[in-house]
């Protein structure tokens, strides 16, 4: 898209600014006829405000729908989801007070015999010599 330079659009400016100067003026020097035009954009603003409120009317309603589809929808998969999580919760309770705790038990008196071990054949070591 080419870049129209500024006077370009001063120039269209002044042109469409000229053209509503001319237009006033004229409904100016001829009351009938700026009456008549009158009552047409009167007629004509009812209509889009009539239009404008069903469509208003229609983009609410469509709202309401919307929101009850949503909570139909949403609200059982929120369910399912904190059931979700509760048993997985529980599950992980479960591993860590059944599995992990008591491995990590083991584990921990298995290096402590070992460095105890450890221990003792140093010293038993340094005896014999």
């Amino acid at each position: 898209m080419p870049r129209w330079p500024r006077v370009v659009w001063v120039f269209l400016g002044l042109g469409a600014g000229a053209l509503v100067g001319a237009f006033l003026a004229f409904l100016y020097t001829h009351p009938a006829q700026a009456a008549v035009l009158r009552d047409i954009l009167i007629i004509v603003l009812t209509l889009q405000l009539t239009l404008l409120s069903l469509i208003l009317l229609f983009m609410a309603y469509r709202l309401l729908r919307l929101i009850d589809w949503l909570q139909e929808e949403v609200r059982p998969i929120l369910g399912r989801a904190r059931e979700t999580v509760e048993t997985v919760h529980g599950t992980s309770v479960f591993l860590s007070r059944r599995l992990v705790r008591p491995t990590i038990e083991v584990a921990s008196a298995a290096a402590g015999a070992t460095q105890a071990l450890r221990a003792l054949i140093r010293l038993l070591r340094g005896r014999a010599r």
